[in-house]
């Protein structure tokens, strides 16, 4: 029966109550949509970085005077636990032949490339076979099978590799093995580059610093995972910010859903005395005004998150180009409290009104004109 009053008044001015359901639709829109776009941002980044996540890069510390890493320290590092794709790096800056035409650019050697993914042909350095970079390739047009010349050696590219965000390995780098390295040039290791379980990473990063640095700090190590970590706090506190920013719409409906409630308390002053008169009590006419201001908030909450998933949408669309991970549980999370947050604080809205509603003495409320 209260539900049925409550909708019959709320249909009475369906202006003002369809104002306070959009206000409440912009509110609970721009907390939940940027929610879900910092989520997708999140997803999509771990996603991108997903095959270096666990890379760890193990290089001399420059500032105690060590600019290399001896095959001693190699030797230890391979023996640790919990490796799975390990390669010490050597480099040198070099002229590469491309046919007609010569660039200089940084040549590594390495024992394996398993650490790196590959765009295109095969991670092999066998022979005479080597790797590009993916720069290095689009800027002179190489493809797998091309040959290369450096220093009067000549190398047929088996495979290209993917670009890497972090630069653990330059984009225009060219990669041959250790073997061939060594015959060009005679070099220490200047890093050693390896991947562990996402799980391990912290712990054989803690052990190789342990056993190289017991008298003194030969080397330090670069974890990809704490870069990540850094990102993933950043887009959260940017999230959160411009979710507070939003969460202004949102308060300023709540008070205009106070305002359009105290209003209609005036309106039916005579109406509530007649009720009271009758034998209605207090929470029951506590109650009508309750549900009138909770039927606004769950109905403007509910548009509100529908709206936000098409506006979510978009955002990743012409953001991230991707809206792959706007239908994820942890965007249905966001859909949840930003439609909870939104009915809770309509609702707290309309507590004032409906108590001042209520409290209405009778004879007063029958004289009000």
């Amino acid at each position: 029966m209260y539900f049925e009053i409550a909708k019959r008044n709320l249909r009475k001015h369906k202006i003002r109550s369809l104002l306070a359901v959009i206000s409440i639709v912009i509110g609970v829109m721009a907390i939940t949509s940027i929610g879900i776009f910092g989520n997708s941002l999140k997803q999509g980044m771990f996603e991108h970085f997903q095959d270096v996540a666990n890379v760890i890069v193990i290089y001399p510390s420059y500032e105690e005077g060590f600019s290399s890493i001896d095959k001693q320290s190699v030797k230890q590092i391979r023996k640790i636990s919990g490796i799975q794709a390990f390669t010490p790096v050597k480099s040198e800056g070099v002229l590469v032949k491309l046919g007609n035409e010569e660039t200089y650019t940084q040549l590594y050697s390495m024992e394996s490339i398993e650490a790196f993914e590959m765009e295109e042909g095969k991670a092999s350095l066998a022979g005479d076979r080597c790797v590009v970079g993916s720069n290095l390739a689009e800027t002179f047009d190489l493809k797998t099978g091309d040959k290369i010349s450096i220093k009067n050696k000549k190398f047929r590219i088996a495979g290209i590799l993917k670009s890497d965000s972090f630069r653990i390995i330059s984009d225009r780098a060219v990669i041959v093995s250790e073997k061939n390295f060594d015959e060009m040039f005679s070099k220490e290791y200047e890093r050693v580059i390896l991947k562990a379980s996402i799980d391990d990473v912290q712990d054989v990063s803690d052990k190789i610093k342990e056993i190289l640095n017991k008298k003194e700090e030969r080397v330090k190590t670069w974890e990809a995972q704490k870069i990540l970590e850094v990102y993933s706090k950043n887009i959260d506190f940017i999230s959160k910010f411009l979710m507070a920013i939003a969460a202004i719409s949102l308060f300023v409906a709540s008070v205009s859903i106070m305002n359009i409630m105290l209003i209609s308390a005036m309106e039916r002053t005579k109406e509530i005395g007649v009720m009271k008169a009758i034998g209605a009590l207090r929470r029951e006419i506590l109650t009508i005004f309750l549900l009138e201001t909770l039927i606004l908030g769950f109905a403007g909450s509910l548009i509100g998150c529908v709206f936000s998933l098409a506006g979510g949408y978009i955002i990743c669309s012409l953001i991230m180009e991707s809206a792959k991970y706007v239908f994820t549980p942890s965007s249905f999370v966001n859909l949840a409290q930003g439609f909870a947050f939104g009915v809770i604080t309509v609702l707290i809205s309309g507590l004032y009104p409906a108590w001042r509603a209520c409290n209405f003495q009778p004879i007063e409320a029958l004289r009000y004109e």
